[in-house]
């Protein structure tokens, strides 16, 4: 055991406590530490502390609940050491919520201490201290209530057979008046009497937080009692409204925090899709500059294979140079050579029409290409695959276009090959020829300069146009950058523009929630005022109900006693009626014997007859004013029915109008929380 304590030596460092010490036997220092070292690297210190007190026979031998929420000592008869220490422990500790120390003998400096406790302690919840003895002393008994009404956590308090005298009671009450966090308070089977509760009935006035007071057993009058009651109840009452009020405040709340979350949200996600959207600009703009630096490349290739064709050109011109200097030799090779340059400046020809024809289709086309790009520059991606293929169209004729240029070349290499040689051949025949034809080869070589001064005038004339071209074309595309430069402008502006609309947006829409909490604040103090109000008049009514019901229990007794009379004098008409049956019964018998014996008596019974007509007469006449009272007592009870009938329906249109009264102050509370 004593090598499990070493464990917790850093602890017990902490608290200023030697661990020898729990094996001494003190139990002040044993529950001392048990609440304020609850656990420690997995094992559990109190289980151990437990165990070690059944080890070693201590004299408390009380079954100790200890878990980290709940300590239950009862029925242990502590001495008051042993409550100090647990006091002292409890001060600081932050896991125990409930404290039973029912039958404990808690008296002296043992309630101090408790009292001390609760001045520090933050968490406890419920306190049992049930058959004690605190309320002997009023000295301890009234440190243990300042400590009370210092204390901030403590909800529950359980103070039965504890000898509380009514200067005790007192003292309870006024640190009740500084406590408003108490709830529940149990004070059965004291010494209350009618000063205690006064100073109870007192405190209540202040106190708006007890909604359970327990007095049973405490001598005090019935009065006091059912004020306290109705102030107790109030309480409650009024801490259901205040739960209900707080609630609901608290569902606002909630509510008004997801509102925010929820524009928070939406503001992250709209930010997200802008830069999304910006960075599709982004992408789209390379892409155009990569797509228009291609159609430069290619631009480019086309200059090169314009400048290759004007080097072939001057190549040309230099062999037609070279041909009219061995022409002016060869007169008759130069009418062949004449006739073959004819029909090649004609094939030329007709290749440079087909060339102009084709540049001048893809001029157009490009044309057309450079205006559907102006209208439609939100198409480009999808545009750049066919001008990708055109480009690779006319790249491929390009390079057929060169490919022939080359096969020119080898032909025009192959023919002057084969002009040497003829010349070769034919000089000796020539040179006799050359002689006559100087004349004529003079005139011919005028007449060939001339054709080849016009011929290089036109070919300069085209390569003129087409620098013009060249230059028209890299205007357009200058434009077209300019056109793309500006679209990014626009749209970063229209986007600089929303976000500033969705920023005042949202400011508004904060003023809004803003003043919709304000007004839901005003709302909830005029309900509130609104409902002190009908409690008002809820106790008026209830007040005048209680009259009402007490003049229709006065009502119903007097309808009892005059149903009371009623039958009494019933019952007499009923043995009156028989006392005169069993009288006519008597007058015919004797009438009877009187007729048999005295057939001379005649006269006298028709007197006889006329007298017992006569008072026939009477009891009739008695007998029709007794029904006749009877109608009229039957009168007077359905005016009085009716009268009750009338004072029922009343009470029920105030029950009605109450009903609805309270129907619709309910409807308005459900339609304010509702907004």
């Amino acid at each position: 055991m004593m090598e499990v304590f070493r464990t917790f030596t850093p602890d017990f460092e902490k608290i200023h406590v030697d661990p020898q010490d729990c094996f001494s036997g003190d139990t002040e220092k044993l529950y001392y530490l048990m609440l304020c070292i609850p656990t420690h690297s997995g094992f559990n210190l109190v289980t151990l502390l437990c165990s070690f007190s059944l080890e070693h026979g201590s004299k408390n031998k009380a079954v100790l609940d200890l878990s980290t929420t709940s300590l239950t000592p009862k029925t242990c008869f502590c001495p008051g050491e042993t409550v100090k220490g647990l006091a002292q422990g409890l001060a600081y500790n932050t896991f125990c919520r409930k404290l039973d120390l029912k039958g404990n003998n808690i008296r002296g400096a043992a309630t101090e201490a408790l009292g001390k406790m609760l001045q520090h302690n933050k968490c406890l919840i419920s306190l049992c201290l049930e058959w004690n003895g605190m309320g002997m002393l009023d000295n301890s008994f009234a440190v243990f209530c300042d400590g009370l009404g210092s204390n901030t956590s403590l909800k529950a308090l359980d103070l039965r057979n504890n000898q509380i005298s009514h200067d005790s009671v007192a003292e309870l009450a006024a640190a009740l008046k500084r406590n408003v966090h108490l709830r529940s308070l149990d004070l059965r089977w004291n010494n209350c009497g009618l000063l205690g509760g006064r100073s109870l009935l007192e405190m209540l006035q202040s106190n708006k937080t007890i909604s359970r007071l327990e007095l049973a057993g405490n001598n005090i009058p019935s009065d006091i009692l059912k004020s306290i009651e109705t102030a107790v109840q109030n309480n409650a009452d009024r801490q259901t409204i205040v739960d209900e009020n707080q609630k609901r405040t608290q569902t606002m709340a909630k509510h008004i925090r997801d509102m925010e979350q929820d524009k928070k949200l939406q503001l992250n996600e709209l930010l997200t899709t802008i830069d999304k959207q910006e960075d599709i600009m982004r992408k789209s703009q390379k892409v155009s500059t990569q797509h228009i630096g291609s159609l430069q490349m290619a631009l480019d290739e086309r200059k090169g294979a314009f400048n290759s064709l004007a080097a072939k050109l001057s190549m040309a011109e230099t062999e037609l140079t070279l041909s009219e200097q061995k022409v002016s030799d060869l007169n008759s090779v130069i009418n062949r050579l004449k006739l073959e340059m004819q029909e090649m400046a004609v094939s030329h020809v007709n290749e440079i029409h087909k060339m102009k024809e084709d540049r001048a289709t893809e001029e157009l086309k490009f044309l057309k290409e450079i205006s559907e790009g102006q209208d439609k520059n939100m198409q480009l991606q999808s545009k750049v695959d066919d001008l990708e293929r055109k480009c690779h169209q006319q790249q491929e004729q390009i390079y057929d276009l060169k490919e022939q240029v080359t096969h020119l070349q080898s032909e025009l290499t192959l023919k002057g090959s084969q002009f040497d040689e003829r010349l070769a051949q034919e000089k000796l025949r020539q040179k006799e020829a050359l002689r006559d034809m100087e004349q004529y080869k003079q005139k011919e070589i005028a007449r060939i300069k001339q054709e080849s001064e016009e011929m290089e005038k036109i070919l300069r004339d085209r390569i003129n146009k087409l620098e013009s071209q060249r230059l028209d074309m890299e205007e357009e595309i200058s434009r077209l950058k300019a056109m793309n430069v500006a679209d990014k402008l626009n749209a970063e502006e229209q986007i600089a523009s929303i976000k500033h609309r969705l920023k005042s947006e949202e400011e508004q829409r904060h003023v809004l929630l803003e003043e919709k909490i304000r007004v839901l604040q005003i709302s909830r103090d005029e309900l509130q005022s609104h409902c002190n109000q009908q409690t008002a008049t809820i106790t008026q009514l209830q007040h005048k109900n209680s009259n009402l019901q007490l003049e229709i229990e006065a009502l119903h007794r007097q309808r009892d006693e005059l149903n009371q009379e009623l039958a009494q004098k019933s019952n007499y008409t009923m043995a009156e009626v028989e006392k005169v049956k069993v009288e006519l019964t008597r007058c015919q018998n004797k009438l009877d014997q009187e007729r048999a014996t005295q057939a001379e008596l005649r006269d006298k019974l028709a007197s006889v007859d006329s007298q017992m007509s006569e008072q026939m007469l009477k009891y009739r006449k008695v007998v029709e004013e007794k029904e006749r009272e009877i109608v009229l007592l039957e009168e007077k009870l359905k005016g009085r029915e009716l009268e009750l009938v009338r004072i029922r329906e009343e009470e029920a249109q105030r029950v009605q109008a109450l009903q609805s009264a309270i129907l619709n102050y309910v409807g308005s509370k459900h339609g304010t929380s509702s907004r």
